[in-house]
């Protein structure tokens, strides 16, 4: 076949022998068969970011950063460059995952190059020596349909110990090899440490699961794999060897906000330590350590005849002060106010207001 567009580089670098034909094309990837190293192999072939259909993008790629903080700055300010960079780290995220899969046990497809955006990795085949089918294309019995589902509740346990959620696992994800069922497309995949989306996301994968055997074994009841898996990954006690059970209860204690803040304290001032150590300003600010708010006495309430008799307003509760509250008065604030006067008088006590404050009228003055 006529060598696409996409592979020709690596046609001319030698990596890529020969084009056999096209395998699939997916929401975010063409495949296809390739010759490289002098065996099949198949190459996967990235989208534009225009041409794909994949949904709801920004919740897989919470959390994920570059070392390069000039591309990062790009990437959260939208700039040309950083579309760029960020469709780059699309792509490049199926890599990474898949190398950290595979040395963790997970049965995923083995990868060889990765070569301006293409990905050349192992081509899965089934018993007949032919490209493996989808789990969605194949019949399985009641009997096997559970072995399978067994199988991949394992698998899904082994990538949460690596601290990876596939997030978009279904019975079109997995292929059905002749060693068994292995797992593929990862651009999506999240990290369980960075991304707030992580246990939702695997507790969809699992009842995706679930949905394929109950296509096969009606009437089996969905079990609580994914809330179990998560909370013994939480406690750090999940290995891939653990024996779930399918049960679980969630916990009814209150959280201690007291213990979370004394945590966040403490690693404040363990940064504030590191920098002055390194001789470096800013940090975290110092903070008081979490003490509750005193309480306040309440206010008082006094009935309406008595708020009447008193001058309060009525429909409020007031609070009288104390005679130790109530400030003493000086001499000088309270004065005897003056009777009524007539005109003369008035006039008499201004000259003699007057005289008292040193006011001496102008001559010819009356």
């Amino acid at each position: 076949m006529r060598i696409p567009d996409s592979l020709a580089p690596l046609v001319d670098y030698g990596i890529v022998e020969d084009v056999i034909r096209p395998l699939m094309s997916g929401k975010e990837a063409q495949v296809f068969v390739v010759v490289s190293g002098g065996k099949q192999c198949v190459a996967k072939v990235y989208k534009e970011a225009q041409n794909r259909t994949f949904k709801n993008r920004a919740e897989y790629t919470e959390g994920r950063r570059v070392r390069n903080t000039r591309d990062q700055r790009a990437m959260e300010k939208r700039t040309r460059h950083g579309r760029a960079q960020d469709e780059a780290a699309w792509r490049s995220t199926e890599v990474d995952v898949i190398h950290r899969l595979h040395a963790a046990g997970v049965r995923v497809p083995v990868p060889h190059h990765f070569v301006d955006g293409v990905l050349i990795m192992e081509l899965i085949t089934g018993l007949d020596g032919n490209p493996a089918p989808r789990l969605a294309d194949v019949e399985f019995s009641r009997e096997g349909a559970q072995a399978l589902h067994d199988r991949l509740i394992r698998e899904v346990t082994k990538m949460l110990c690596a601290g990876i959620v596939h997030g978009d696992l279904s019975d079109f994800n997995v292929l059905i090899g002749a060693d068994g069922p292995v797992i593929i497309d990862f651009p999506q995949s999240v990290d369980t440490a960075q991304n707030t989306n992580a246990r939702r996301l695997l507790v969809r994968d699992v009842g995706n699961v679930h949905a394929f055997l109950a296509r096969f074994a009606p009437g089996v009841r969905r079990h609580a794999y994914a809330e179990e898996m998560w909370d013994l990954y939480q406690q750090n006690v999940l290995t891939p060897e653990t024996k779930l059970t399918g049960r679980f209860q969630a916990s009814q204690r209150p959280a201690n906000t007291r213990e979370v803040l004394d945590l966040i304290q403490d690693a404040n001032d363990d940064e504030r330590r590191r920098r002055n150590a390194l001789g470096l300003r800013g940090g975290p600010p110092a903070q008081p350590r979490f003490a509750p708010r005193p309480a306040q006495p309440a206010p008082t309430y006094v009935s309406p005849q008595a708020r009447q008799s008193r001058g309060g307003q009525q429909g409020r509760p007031t609070q009288q002060p104390t005679s130790s509250t109530r400030p003493a008065p000086r001499p000088n604030d309270v004065r005897p106010r003056p009777g009524p006067v007539d005109r003369g008088d008035r006039a008499g006590h201004g000259a003699r207001e007057g005289a008292r404050r040193g006011y001496v009228p102008p001559s010819g003055s009356r």
